[in-house]
């Protein structure tokens, strides 16, 4: 066998490795929509879409399977966060590229990433110590609640949304920033005019990504937002999230048991969500590149 042939022969086997990989692939993804979709169509088909999705009681034992307090709870968790992580992840970007010395941001940028890292059980047990209290002192009650859970999740994707930010930043050329305060502009304008104008579409971007982060997380919601499957009355009141009441019903519901594909009208809930902020995200980028 010639080389020629050898390497023919290697490219085949290549190829067909690449094809049955992503035909694995897309076989798993509609196993898992499929799953997930037919179990929450029974579940419709038994109790009703209204009912389920705009009901306000929840008790799988008495047969009430109201979603609404749990849609509401992460929509509230995940706008509290979002509002208090993205100004401080954006003055975190500015920080490290516009104000202090170059050298710096290295150093800065590895800082960050290990936050990141940390696991949400950490970031959890962090909300249990220093925010349940503050916020039983700020609203009274017992401290866990929606606003608790939005503060944890706040600090959680700050760190992500910090490195998103600062990668956006860094592609601003410097001729730019330079060019700018030539011609007589300030720093606050040259930021405000030229840099946060020219990386708009990447700040939406990583806006929508910490937003999916906050959407699906679970244990650190699930620590200090109360478990209450209730409609809460404010932002101090204990609550629950779709994500914090699948992890509450797994055992309550396992598969067989009356009520078990509500978890999977929860998860395709969160598959949607997840999917449309994957869309958005590519659609603006698209923008971008238009």
């Amino acid at each position: 066998m010639t080389v020629h042939q050898k390497n023919l022969r290697t490219e085949r086997v290549q190829h067909a490795l690449f094809l049955a990989a992503a035909a694995l692939l897309i076989a798993l993804g509609f196993a898992f929509w499929g799953t997930l979709g037919w179990g929450a169509l029974r579940f419709f088909l038994r109790h009703g879409l209204n009912r389920t999705i705009l009901g306000l009681r929840y008790h799988p034992i008495r047969g009430q399977f109201g979603l609404l307090p749990f849609i509401i709870g992460s929509l509230a968790v995940t706008l509290i966060a979002t509002v208090l992580a993205y100004p401080l992840a954006l003055s975190v970007a500015i920080t490290a590229t516009m104000v202090l010395p170059r050298r710096w941001l290295s150093g800065i940028r590895q800082a960050v990433a290990s936050l990141a890292a940390i696991p949400s059980v950490i970031f959890g047990w962090w909300g249990l110590a220093m925010v349940v209290p503050l916020v039983r002192n700020l609203g009274g009650g017992t401290g866990f609640s929606v606003a608790a859970a939005g503060m944890v999740l706040a600090a959680m994707i700050v760190p992500t949304l910090s490195l998103l930010a600062i990668h956006a930043a860094m592609r601003v050329p410097e001729r730019w920033v330079e060019g700018s305060l030539a011609l007589g502009a300030t720093p606050d304008q040259t930021l405000g005019r030229v840099v946060l104008r020219s990386i708009r579409a990447p700040l939406v971007e990583a806006g929508i990504v910490a937003v999916g982060r906050a959407l699906g997380e679970t244990m650190a919601v699930q620590m200090v937002i109360g478990g209450q499957t209730f409609m809460p009355r404010s932002v101090f009141a204990p609550g629950s999230t779709l994500t914090s009441e699948i992890l509450n019903d797994i055992g309550l519901l396992p598969p067989g048991a009356l009520g078990h594909h509500v978890l999977d009208v929860m998860a395709l809930l969160l598959l949607l969500a997840m999917y449309g902020l994957v869309l958005l995200v590519e659609r603006i980028g698209g923008r971008e590149v238009g």
